[in-house]
């Protein structure tokens, strides 16, 4: 997984793109980060609500985290997920 990209470096496989996210929204912690494919499809299944599921949030750039230019203050970052052969 690349973050901060929505494209893979030459010599790789893109498998998908899509956005940065994490369980925790806000504060400082150890988060698990995942990329969450952009063409993601939604289900309507309200009974799964409040029985153990996580929330998953879009992780938004700070510039004091990440170089601005390029990115951008409070824009979510991308991802792309890739694959090499040897």
């Amino acid at each position: 997984m690349v973050p901060g990209r929505n494209a893979c470096y030459p010599g790789w496989t893109q498998e998908y793109a899509g956005y940065l996210m994490a369980e925790t929204y806000g504060g400082a912690s150890n988060k698990d980060f995942i990329c969450v494919d952009g063409e993601v499809e939604m289900t309507n299944c309200n009974s799964a609500l409040g029985e153990g599921g996580a929330n998953l949030y879009h992780v938004e750039n700070a510039c004091d985290s990440l170089k601005c230019p390029p990115y951008i203050s409070g824009c979510e970052l991308t991802c792309a997920v890739c694959s090499h052969r040897r």
